[in-house]
């Protein structure tokens, strides 16, 4: 294939998954209508780990990681799912879904000073530009006239979580060898988060799950979220993160929220005023400028 159209490929995926997470924090604030979050995300890897198992096995790609290589696989499930989901899910318990994906969207801007920390990529002025105006499109975000906090400081701390676990995954993923396929991998983070969410499952979803009992509607969105966005989604996601640097791809993250106020306001009737465009406009303007110098392709290769 040639890389024009290779590159082609990896921007339709990378929009594709930024779509299908936009729309997953609809999905998930409707399951909390009567699970934690816990539940939650167990479930939605659950799914998951159902759905690649048969994929795995007729690709004739499963594989146990090498002994050498778990602390690794360790470590990827620790970033993401397992902390990531503990920030975003039961961030969203606090903070309304379009709000939460602009604060997660805010990704990308830290992403340069990780890469440059771990993979050595370096910082333009670009990047700090980008910070200083999307921060203040955070500020027009949180904050009232009067300058009180509009936002649970709860719910800002967990995003925040996961915004750091978010750019911690993306640098252990590419320190994943190029020998295990994305499925693999994605099967294997499943599998580790839920190994992660079992003692919390067992400590604060118990009397939640015997007392809720089966709800159809929740357990329809927890199986969108496993089906959509923890297997097509990161499958897509980590194919763009093999061929382009992790600054690049995060910055994809910057049209999340455009997608989660289209679905909430659709299908969850939230409210969308003037403030919370204006802010979502100058984060998104900031992120985009703080990427504007960093190289689009790279040339590693990988097996899907």
């Amino acid at each position: 294939m040639k890389i024009d159209k290779r590159l082609l490929l990896v921007y339709v995926l990378l929009t594709i998954s930024m779509i299908l997470w936009g729309t997953s924090f609809v999905w998930s604030k409707l399951a909390l209508e009567h699970y934690n979050s816990f539940t939650i995300v167990f479930f939605r890897l659950l799914v998951s780990s159902i759905i690649l198992v048969p994929v795995l096995i007729v690709t004739k790609k499963f594989r146990f990681p090498d002994k050498k290589h778990w602390l690794m696989f360790m470590l990827l499930a620790l970033f993401e799912p397992y902390l990531y989901f503990i920030g975003e899910t039961t961030g969203l318990s606090y903070v309304d879904p379009s709000m939460a994906s602009v604060i997660i969207s805010i990704i990308p801007l830290f992403t340069p000073f990780v890469a440059f920390y771990f993979l050595g990529e370096r910082i333009t002025i670009l990047n700090v530009l980008g910070i200083m105006i999307s921060i203040s499109g955070i500020v027009v975000l949180v904050f009232g006239k009067d300058m009180s906090l509009q936002v649970s400081m709860v719910g800002l701390a967990l995003l925040t979580l996961a915004i750091v676990a978010a750019n911690g995954y993306s640098v252990m993923i590419k320190k994943i060898p190029n020998k295990y396929s994305i499925l693999n991998i994605i099967f294997w983070q499943n599998i580790f988060g839920m190994l992660y969410f079992i003692p919390l499952l067992i400590v604060f979803s118990k009397d939640d799950i015997l007392q809720t009992g089966f709800v159809p509607d929740a357990f329809r969105a927890i199986f969108y979220l496993g089906f959509f966005a923890s297997t097509l989604a990161f499958l897509f996601y980590m194919y763009g993160l093999k061929f382009m640097s992790i600054t690049k791809v995060n910055v994809f993250t910057n049209v999340i929220p455009i997608f989660t106020i289209i679905v909430a306001y659709f299908f969850y009737g939230e409210e969308i005023g003037a403030k919370k465009i204006l802010g979502i406009i100058i984060v998104i303007t900031g992120v985009i400028i703080s990427q504007l110098k960093y190289r689009f392709f790279g040339n590693r290769k990988t097996k899907v």
